[in-house]
């Protein structure tokens, strides 16, 4: 009696085990997808940024993996990317500048010979450039106060140099009003502590309102000098100059006094924001763009574990760019909408 107890047990019991085992085979585990990223050059902010993404995409998703690639810039990139079969282009995302993906389009610049790109779409922006001018002199307070001073500007087809033409140029119709003097950036440090120019753009990188940062050439003459004296653009200025070039990439942001340091801005102003951002091509899976920029959303906050400009990598700086709805991947629209972003751009 009990032997036969025992068998129907033990006959109930393995059945129960091979069924559950049936179904543990049929719900194989995701299978991983191996993405390819076109980073930056080494030693860049944009270098920084893509290896931090890549790495907290490869510790934070459970299938997405990343492989990250230096490269020579921007507009390797975007060729880089055009240039894939259509198969291997859908695994590949690519980091470029606003103005390059902006002349991309139009087939201008260095995409003369290759004619129009238009391909990409937008994922997210990690971080924007902020150029601006900064002086030693407390009597310029603004634009107007530059007419016939020396503007010191990075050499030509440099970037900082082409915003700084946008600001003089489209901005504040100066171009033809001051003594513009093209050198390298730590050359016109020099030239701005020793008189030689009045003027000197600054790079930097945008982190909100209420902070940003200058590139080295310009904290060192910041820690030279007790008084350094910011020049600000006004979002009437901006617009007027977007009024003349509407493809120009620069956004407008507000920036606070004391931003950057205690009395540097002396009051609330405007800044110049030029974004780097992540495209994707368009055919790229919906769901893959989306988990990438959902990611790096969700664990926005992890960047700065890897770097201190990291902090400038949140989640509502990913759309803080030059593009409107038309430009970004659907998968990475999906995850604005669900995050209640709205998008700055408007090219």
């Amino acid at each position: 009696m009990f032997s036969r107890q025992f068998l129907i047990w033990t006959m109930v019991l393995g059945l129960t085990l091979a069924i559950l085992s049936g179904f543990a085979t049929k719900a194989p585990a995701a299978e991983r997808v191996a993405l390819t990223m076109f980073g930056s050059p080494l030693g860049s902010d944009a270098h920084n940024f893509a290896h931090a993404l890549g790495d907290i995409i490869n510790k934070n998703h459970p299938w997405l993996r990343v492989s990250v690639l230096e490269t020579m810039g921007s507009v390797d990139n975007i060729k880089s990317l055009s240039d894939l079969s259509p198969d291997k282009r859908k695994l590949h995302i690519s980091l470029s500048v606003d103005g390059v993906l902006e002349m991309s389009l139009r087939g201008d610049g260095p995409f003369k010979k290759t004619g129009p790109i238009t391909g990409w779409r937008v994922l997210c922006s990690l971080y924007t450039a902020s150029p601006h001018f900064m002086t030693l002199d407390p009597n310029i307070k603004g634009p107007k106060d530059m007419t016939g001073k020396r503007i010191g500007l990075p050499p030509k087809g440099h970037g900082l140099s082409k915003c700084a033409l946008f600001y003089l140029d489209s901005c504040w119709d100066l171009l033809g009003k001051v003594k513009v003097i093209n050198m390298p950036t730590a050359m016109a440090k020099d030239a701005l502590l020793d008189g030689t120019i009045d003027v000197c753009t600054a790079g930097g990188m945008f982190f909100s309102e209420n902070e940003f940062k200058t590139s080295p050439f310009n904290e060192a003459i910041l820690a030279a000098r007790k008084n350094v004296y910011y020049i600000g653009i006004t979002k009437e200025e901006y617009e007027r100059g977007k009024a003349k070039i509407p493809t120009d990439p620069h956004i407008w942001a507000l920036v606070k006094a004391n931003a950057l340091r205690p009395g540097y801005p002396d009051k609330d102003s405007g800044i110049l924001r030029l974004a780097l951002t992540w495209v994707a091509w368009e055919d790229m899976d919906e769901k893959l763009a989306y988990e990438i920029v959902k990611t790096a959303g969700e664990n926005d906050h992890k960047f700065k574990e890897y770097f201190a400009a990291g902090k400038a990598a949140k989640a509502e700086n990913f759309v803080a760019n030059a593009w409107s709805e038309k430009r970004y991947h659907p998968g990475a629209l999906r995850y604005y909408k669900e995050k209640a972003l709205t998008l700055q751009g408007k090219l």
